[in-house]
């Protein structure tokens, strides 16, 4: 992927998508082939190729017993790059007090929680995986808006996986669609959409999912 884009990885739960990311992060080990990020491999140098990405997912495990302040403290010490005065206008901007303990955070919460310690090292790409995924529509605008703030003000790139079309269609530039394992489409949005056109009318994304994989991805995004 080129810098400076955002990337929408779509399929349906189950194509493939946390898998792909699995391998991207050094976590799963190719059978086959190979992949590279920076230039690098994953699994051989875990540590050149991940402080310099940051990473969100569905699930969000973060420690519990610890205060959002410590949290903060604890995971900067692994970052050189980490920017205290970024973390600090994410955390007022996310409206997180630095003393609650993480165990009392709502759903909501401890997704801008993620967030913020995936943003406040300002990763050169950032991975989010169904990052969006039952959470109310004000979070997701958060974390849309994150995404958008990350390619304007930083020049990043991201890769944003959700089966949540109508997410993608807002941010990404470039979207991949995947389908049991295996690309069914891959190229800039526009010319997807324009590729699809049919009779004057441009269809969304959610239309051209189905059109290739036969099912929805997601009926309707989650509340």
């Amino acid at each position: 992927m080129p810098r400076g884009a955002v990337y929408g990885l779509v399929g349906a739960n189950g194509a493939g998508k946390t898998t792909l990311i699995k391998h991207i992060l050094g976590l799963l080990r190719a059978e086959s082939g190979s992949v590279r990020v920076f230039g690098l491999d994953p699994v051989a140098d875990p540590v050149a190729v991940l402080s310099r990405i940051g990473y969100l997912s569905e699930d969000n495990d973060i420690p519990g017993w610890m205060r959002v302040d410590e949290l903060i403290r604890y995971t900067r010490a692994f970052y050189p790059a980490w920017d205290d005065v970024y973390a600090e206008e994410l955390r007022r901007t996310f409206a997180l007090d630095p003393t609650a303990r993480i165990k009392h955070l709502s759903k909501g919460q401890r997704a801008r929680l993620g967030l913020l310690i995936a943003l406040a090292y300002r990763p050169e790409l950032l991975v989010l995986d169904e990052p969006s995924s039952g959470l109310d529509p004000i979070v997701r605008r958060d974390i849309l808006g994150a995404v958008i703030r990350t390619i304007a003000d930083e020049g990043g790139t991201v890769l944003f996986s959700s089966h949540l079309l109508e997410e993608v269609e807002q941010v990404a530039d470039h979207v991949t669609m995947i389908h049991q394992g295996k690309i069914v489409l891959s190229a800039p949005l526009d010319a997807i959409k324009e590729s699809h056109r049919v009779d004057g009318r441009v269809p969304s994304l959610a239309e051209i999912f189905v059109a290739h994989v036969g099912t929805a991805a997601a009926s309707v995004p989650e509340a």
